[in-house]
């Protein structure tokens, strides 16, 4: 059970939403403007905030904004029913965990409250599994490539708000994934070596900054090689559809260059993580 704060100005909606939540048996406090929100989150700390994005006075980002500055750990999920140019980038920006259009079914909803709220244990799970199947992949204690690991983060971080909000389309988010494949050979040499190169890190971390930054200004193909086709059509239109349809979360998207190049025979004591590849790539299930 997670104590989580709902913020819709609709009435008929926030009760949906509370009476969905409750029926899940998490605790829910509900408010219908952003300010509200605020005080709200000034005295408690909830396990989760869903906010709409449309609300009176601050909208929904803003107080999310203000939300995470009184609790910069913060889980957050934006929805909306409406389609907007600037909504998608401050909601990547902001780090939110999943950002989500109404309408939408019970199960969608809850299955992103509950990716949410169960980030951390999924997370040590997947990385336990990866740790197996690749023994490089480690936490590293230079503090640089410990800044690296976290701007890939937030460049698959944009990829997947961005597909999820519609703000890349099938095209815009090949070539991101492309490009994140290509860093992901530099990014790989690196954990490889016992002591990180310092050069070659800074420029990966800049590679990574400067493709998080042309996602949030939607300046793809600046960098012939960000559209070089890595990764075949078809296996990119059904990564695209498994974010947009919620079969994978942003975990399993930051392992997806690894696991498809890793044959399926090497996961034999590893049926689970198999089981991530074939969602992240179905088209490779039988071809390994």
């Amino acid at each position: 059970m997670a104590k989580i704060l709902v913020i819709e100005d609709d009435e008929s909606m926030n009760e949906v939403l509370t009476e969905m939540l409750e029926d899940d048996e998490h605790e829910v406090v509900s408010v219908f403007n952003g300010a509200d929100a605020v005080k709200r989150c000034e005295r408690d700390k909830f396990d989760l905030v869903i906010s709409d994005v449309r609300l009176p006075g601050m909208d929904g980002v803003e107080t999310l904004t203000k939300i995470k500055a009184l609790h910069p750990d913060q889980k957050c999920i934006v929805i909306t029913g409406y389609a907007s140019a600037d909504t998608p980038v401050r909601a990547i920006r902001l780090k939110v965990n999943d950002y989500l259009f109404k309408p939408f079914s019970l199960d969608y909803f809850l299955g992103s409250v509950n990716r949410a709220i169960y980030l951390e244990s999924e997370r040590q799970t997947t990385f336990s599994l990866v740790q197996k199947l690749a023994s490089f992949f480690s936490r590293s204690t230079d503090s640089q490539l410990e800044e690296v690991v976290e701007e890939r983060q937030e460049a698959f971080r944009g990829l997947y708000l961005g597909v999820r909000s519609g703000y890349l389309n099938p095209r815009g988010a090949a070539e991101v994934y492309n490009r994140l494949e290509y860093l992901e050979v530099i990014f790989r040499d690196l954990l490889n070596h016992s002591e990180a190169d310092p050069e070659r890190t800074r420029e990966l971390l800049e590679l990574y900054r400067q493709l998080s930054d042309r996602i949030a200004k939607l300046e793809l193909g600046a960098d012939a090689r960000v559209g070089e086709e890595i990764v075949p059509p078809d296996q990119m239109a059904a990564l695209h559809e498994a974010i947009k349809s919620s079969q994978i979360g942003l975990d399993d998207l930051q392992y997806a260059p690894l696991l498809r190049k890793t044959p399926d025979n090497r996961f034999e004591t590893l049926q689970e993580l198999l089981q991530v590849k074939h969602r992240l790539w179905p088209a490779l299930a039988d071809k390994s």
